[in-house]
């Protein structure tokens, strides 16, 4: 668990962003955020080949943790939807990205740590990209596994680096040079994370270090090259687990 200051200081990074997302959307150079059709297209398609098709049904139930003001779980089939994200009060204040949201959708003000909601009631749980956000990561897991049927799936995304990598953005993310992300992921920790919270895993995917370090190190932008020095380049970890 992460300080409650470094975990505002993530939110406010987070808030900050989607407010930009909000602005370009109301300039008229975002006229549709089509990212989030073609990614939940591609998370399909990851369960079904992982094993876990079964959850992709007009009668399952879907949350999803952090979804931001959108979010994918609006674009799966299915009989119950949620959408929780602490930011909700916020995102819902600005119309265009209210906009966006598919109607079927139940979207909550909540954090994955204390989420108003029954136990034993998802099919489906998805975490995309924002577990290195949260205040406390045991607790948010404790939630998923409350929240979830007995053999019910967790789909999850996070960045990850190398063991070397952890340590430096460990350090740079106390001197608050990375506000937005407080916690950092290995393999191994995000294994270990899930094991110990009671999942088996289904399909583990992991991209490579080496070749995000190798393109962190060639980029023209100084912050790309910056990490590559630093060695915090990132690359991604996407899992299907079961819930045992």
């Amino acid at each position: 668990m992460v300080s409650t200051e470094r975990w505002k200081r993530a939110q406010e990074y987070e808030q900050g962003f989607w407010k930009g997302v909000a602005q370009e959307v109301e300039s008229g150079s975002l006229q549709k955020i089509g990212f989030y059709e073609w990614r939940a297209s591609e998370v399909m398609k990851r369960l079904e080949e992982s094993g876990a098709g079964s959850v992709l049904t007009d009668k399952a139930r879907i949350l999803e943790i952090g979804s931001g003001p959108i979010g994918i779980a609006g674009f799966f089939p299915g009989t119950e939807k949620v959408a929780v994200d602490p930011l909700n009060s916020s995102y819902e204040s600005n119309p265009k990205l209210v906009e966006l949201r598919k109607p079927d959708v139940q979207y909550l003000d909540a954090s994955g740590e204390n989420m108003p909601l029954p136990d034993a009631q998802f099919d489906l749980v998805i975490i995309e990209n924002c577990i290195d956000h949260v205040h406390d990561v045991h607790a948010v897991m404790s939630e998923v596994g409350r929240v979830l049927k007995s053999g019910g799936i967790l789909y999850l995304t996070v960045n990850a680096r190398s063991r070397p990598g952890y340590w430096m953005h460990r350090m740079l993310a106390r001197l608050s040079l990375d506000p937005g992300h407080p916690h950092t992921f290995t393999e191994k920790r995000l294994e270990r994370l899930l094991e110990q919270h009671g999942f088996d895993p289904l399909d583990f995917e992991s991209g490579s270090w080496w070749k995000a370090w190798r393109s962190d190190l060639t980029s023209r932008s100084w912050k790309g090259r910056a990490k590559g020095v630093l060695i915090v380049s990132e690359y991604v970890l996407s899992v299907v687990y079961r819930r045992r």
